[in-house]
């Protein structure tokens, strides 16, 4: 999650959006935030294969944050490549 943050915070810097008033800033970074995890978020549904998704269900329903990376790296084998990618392309996408 720090890392999310780090990279919403330069995606905000490189906006130019450094000089606006800090509750407005914070809600940008919040907006943000939630686009980037329900990108990862859509990237993973999409990848998982279809024999998992009912037993990825249950780890969402009972498992704790680690459980559930855990059950996603074990799936994805190229997760932080997938991961990376989204990132770049929402950064592109945001900027441009």
């Amino acid at each position: 999650m720090d890392n999310l943050d780090k990279f919403v915070d330069e995606l905000v810097e490189q906006k130019g959006f450094g000089q606006k008033d800090p509750e407005i800033l914070q809600q940008i970074k919040l907006d943000l935030l939630d686009r980037v995890e329900d990108r990862i978020n859509a990237m993973i549904m999409t990848v998982l294969p279809s024999a998992v998704l009912e037993d990825f269900e249950k780890v969402l329903d009972t498992g704790t944050d680690e459980e559930i990376q855990a059950f996603v790296r074990g799936h994805i084998p190229d997760l932080k490549e997938r991961v990376a990618f989204e990132l770049v392309s929402f950064k592109s996408m945001y900027l441009s």
